[in-house]
C-alpha cells in the first residue's frame, strides 16, 4: 500500500522564508497557505475554521530559532 504525504506539510518544511512573521507561533496551512495562527495549535485551528470552514488544515508549530528537522516515516 502506497503512503502519501500531506502537501501542505512539505510545502510547510520547504518554506521558512514565507513562515518567517510567524516564528514562535502555531499556524494552520491549507492550500499551501498560512490560514490561522496563534499561541497554540487550537487558535490557529479556530481562526482557520472561522475563515475557511470547509478546510482540512495542516497544524505545525514555527521555532524562534532555525531547528533541524527529523522526520520518520
Amino acid at each position: 500500500m502506497k503512503e502519501s504525504v500531506d502537501e501542505d506539510f512539505i510545502w510547510f518544511v520547504g518554506s521558512p522564508k514565507e513562515l518567517e512573521e510567524y516564528k514562535g507561533k502555531h499556524v494552520a496551512i491549507w492550500k499551501k497557505k498560512v490560514i490561522g495562527f496563534g499561541d497554540s495549535a487550537k487558535e490557529a485551528y479556530d481562526k482557520a475554521k472561522k475563515e475557511y470552514p470547509v478546510s482540512n488544515p495542516t497544524l505545525a508549530f514555527i521555532p524562534e530559532e532555525e531547528e533541524e528537522l527529523i522526520l520518520r516515516l
